[in-house]
């Protein structure tokens, strides 16, 4: 098997051009080319050892086509366990991308504020979020009218976490607060 039982991103695009039907490697090449509308261009020395080690591992199979008006052609097939390589490998290929997409899902909601702000703006800023998190509730934009609005209810425990560092000659400091909002605890599996 290719890679520790894996197949690499450039065998699994082989395997799928070959599951359309038998196919030669000039011709793989230009089904490759219309998959990837330029956002990849395959080249013979990339594709031509990428079927040689699915070859090997006996995930396609290949026969020569002699033709008496031109060069011969190596024909490719995929296998039985070509197949089953090809379905494991979507299946995982899928899982990788929903993981990605509810990761995604979950950090659309942030919203980030980087800019210039003096040192008396700054000041507010951190009494008001100060005075807020007394009452257990403000509104960010009250306190920096750049933002959105965005209403905050922290619920105790609270969680803290001030980073501190000197970066390209520079004080960085930054201060995080978590918390679980309330009706919304969860347990460590989710």
């Amino acid at each position: 098997m290719p890679r520790g039982g894996r197949v690499s991103p450039v065998q699994l695009w082989l395997l799928l051009v070959l599951s359309e039907g038998p196919n030669y490697g000039y011709k793989i090449i230009q089904r490759l080319r219309e998959m990837f509308r330029g956002y990849w261009e395959p080249k013979a020395g990339t594709i031509y050892p990428a079927l040689d080690r699915l070859s090997r591992a006996s995930l396609i199979s290949s026969r020569v086509e002699h033709r008496d008006d031109a060069p011969d052609r190596r024909y490719y097939r995929i296998t039985e366990k070509g197949e089953e390589v090809l379905r494991e490998a979507v299946r995982r290929w899928s899982r990788v991308m929903e993981h990605i997409e509810a990761y995604g899902e979950s950090h659309r909601a942030i919203r980030r504020f980087r800019g210039r702000l003096s040192r008396e703006e700054l000041g507010r800023l951190l009494v008001k979020m100060g005075e807020g998190m007394k009452k257990g509730r403000f509104d960010l934009s009250e306190a920096l009218p750049l933002l959105e609005t965005a209403t905050v209810e922290p619920s105790e425990p609270l969680q803290v976490k001030l980073l501190y560092a000197w970066e390209d000659g520079k004080l960085e400091v930054e201060l995080e607060f978590e918390w679980t909002p309330k009706g919304e605890e969860r347990t460590g599996d989710e």
